[in-house]
């Protein structure tokens, strides 16, 4: 029956429940600047009633309270703005990853300044236009030449390095990624525990939804809530399909140790074994589970049947799927489906290249670094057939020839007939005709004989088979026409830069066909100067200045629009995260304010205390007297 001591409890019951929204109060106040925390609120329920009887059985007044209880602890969080939030995270990744490199790129290119590429190319045609002038002044076009394909190799140094530097940032983000998803895993298990048991492990929500916004920074993920507060989480998309007939999960609730549950392993090499001039064949291929390469116990070989595009696929994404030990998975059926008789990628077989489970993330960092892969790769091609055309065209011009048959008399003139050649010819020994096999922007450099004697440069119209000019000292001919390829429309963007052949027949003529490839019908008697061959236009053509100016064009506009990306993205996800502090980070004017109407409960509910406490001291001590 309600009384004096039924008062006393339900004060108590009103003192203890404030005192545990003070204790709340007093953690979000602690936790104001911890990174990820959440705010939380006591909730308060009342606890049962009694109902107040009457002497004839009939209805009495009714329910009277008999106090509050705290019914759980919340914290305050919503999960439509945290998917927003980490959508925006992976595109934000993404660009910062490329504004990231994209910048070193044109640094790398250094335009526009006086020692850069396109600076160097208007230097060394205006030498070649003095040379015709004056034919003694060999030196400077020597020097011009050398200093430009200088710059050239040490700008396809510097993009190699650029994409030595993103594998490495591809390995650390594995390795991190598997870190992140071995955490998550371990806190959804703990969280599993407890809220079984009926609490709310509010504290461990925050670390793991501060794991999730790291993971969908590094490629976009799905979150998939599951019961006890569990949660299944996978990529965005083009995840494998497990042998449930869904995509694979990185971290999964029901069963964290099941085969199904997916990391990531990184390739650390490519390397050709058995390929063909196409570059079809097979690979040796090595990765290392999960991406620790700090022990070889975690390195796996694979013989991989693949083409060289293929190959370059690879190389520029370097991430494969694989299961909880990081065990590459097999895609035996090439369907995007995990082998169900539970096959790995041991390297005890050679497999193609379809069996292999390639992770391509639609965003993230992951995202941004593997695209800059393919940017630097496209901008060496480029770099390639600019650095390929220029000594082609030059070379034709001193040899005369579009071939290997100066002038169609079945053999080639005397002296020095490839200006240009590849610093690391196929054999030791003198420079030769062979040696512009295989000349790329990496290797291309003046002939050696060049540049000790530079007058062994040709100048004049004709020379005779021991290489002396047919023609008088100021005869510079031959040098006009190169200072003309300046103007000359060229298929430079046709240029193969695959590998040569190294054939050549019993005449000499070389099995390439690089060359005439690029002065084809251009490349004839109708088309001399002052009884030079020299190289005219071609329809849709590019002049060699043009088209590096195109290259470095390109790099600018795609490191601008990376910029102007990040910028973009960075407001956007300021704004959803503001919108997500507004709700759930820690205001202290609010705790304050809060505090104070607790404190002031709490007052109240002793104040109760004390009062019942007169009156049960009236009670009895009133009965003795």
């Amino acid at each position: 029956m309600p009384g004096l001591f039924s008062i006393f409890n339900t004060a108590k019951s009103g003192l203890f429940s404030q005192q545990t929204a003070v204790n709340v109060t007093s953690h979000n106040i602690a936790n104001a600047n911890t990174d990820g925390y959440s705010r939380q609120r006591a909730n308060m329920v009342t606890t049962t009633p009694y109902s107040i009887p009457s002497m004839d059985n009939a209805a009495g007044a009714g329910q009277l309270g008999t106090g509050v209880v705290v019914d759980s602890i919340d914290r305050i969080r919503d999960a439509f703005l945290d998917y927003q939030v980490r959508v925006e995270m992976g595109v934000n990744g993404q660009y910062t990853a490329r504004d990231k490199y994209l910048t070193q790129v044109e640094n790398a290119l250094n335009e526009p300044s006086d020692s850069a590429i396109s600076s160097l190319i208007g230097k060394f045609f205006n030498s070649w236009q003095d040379l015709s002038k004056n034919t003694q002044n060999t030196s400077a076009v020597a020097q011009q030449a050398y200093q430009l394909t200088n710059n050239i190799n040490n700008t396809y140094s510097k993009l190699t390095s650029i994409k030595e530097n993103t594998n490495t940032e591809i390995k650390s983000l594995v390795v991190n990624v598997n870190g992140i998803l071995s955490q998550i895993s371990k806190l959804n298990q703990q969280i599993k525990d407890i809220k079984s048991s009926g609490q709310n492990p509010n504290d461990l929500l925050d670390s793991r939804d501060e794991l999730l916004d790291k993971l969908s920074s590094e490629f976009g993920i799905t979150v998939t809530q599951k019961d006890l507060d569990g949660i299944d989480v996978t990529t965005s998309d083009n995840a494998p399909i497990g042998t449930d007939g869904k995509p694979l999960n990185v971290v999964q609730s029901a069963d964290p140790d099941s085969p199904d549950v997916a990391t990531f392993s990184y390739v650390n090499s490519i390397t050709p074994k058995e390929v063909d001039k196409d570059g079809k064949g097979t690979y040796t291929v090595v990765y290392y589970k999960k991406g620790d390469t700090l022990t070889d116990a975690n390195k796996v070989t694979l013989t991989v049947n693949m083409t060289a595009e293929q190959a370059k696929e690879l190389d520029e994404s370097r991430v494969i799927w694989a299961d909880s030990t990081g065990m590459a998975y097999k895609d035996t059926n090439k369907n995007n489906t995990i082998d169900g008789s539970g096959k790995k990628l041991d390297g005890t077989e050679t497999v193609d290249f379809e069996q292999l489970m390639i992770f391509k993330p639609s965003k993230g960092e992951l995202k941004g670094y593997m695209s800059v892969q393919q940017d630097v790769d496209n901008y060496q091609d480029t770099l390639n057939k600019f650095a390929k055309a220029l000594a082609l065209s030059v070379n034709a011009i001193i040899s005369q020839s579009s071939s290997w048959v100066a002038d169609g008399s079945g053999s080639p003139e005397g002296g020095i007939n490839n200006f240009f050649v590849n610093s690391t010819p196929e054999k030791e020994g003198a420079y030769t005709e062979k040696d512009e096999n295989n000349i790329n922007a990496a290797n291309i450099t003046v002939n050696v004989a060049i540049l000790n004697d530079s007058s062994k440069i040709k100048t004049a119209t004709k020379y005779d088979s021991k290489g002396n000019s047919l023609n008088d000292a100021t005869d510079g001919n031959r040098a006009a026409a190169i200072a003309q390829l300046a103007d000359s429309l060229m298929d430079i963007q046709s240029v193969n830069t695959d590998a040569d052949t190294n054939t050549v027949d019993g005449n000499g003529k070389d099995g390439r066909d690089d060359r005439s490839t690029l002065v084809k019908n251009i490349f004839s008697p109708d088309g001399k100067l002052n009884n030079v061959y020299s190289v005219g236009s071609s329809v849709g053509g590019s002049t060699i200045d043009n088209y590096f100016d195109d290259f470095v064009n390109k790099v600018g506009m795609q490191e601008q629009e990376a910029e102007t990306q990040v910028g973009n993205e960075a407001r956007q996800l300021s704004y959803y995260t503001q919108s997500r502090e507004s709700t759930s980070g820690v205001s202290i004017d609010e705790e304050v304010t809060n505090l104070i109407q607790f404190q002031h409960c709490y007052q109240a509910n002793a104040k109760m205390i004390s009062t019942v406490d007169d009156l049960l001291d009236v009670v009895i001590n009133g009965l003795k007297k």
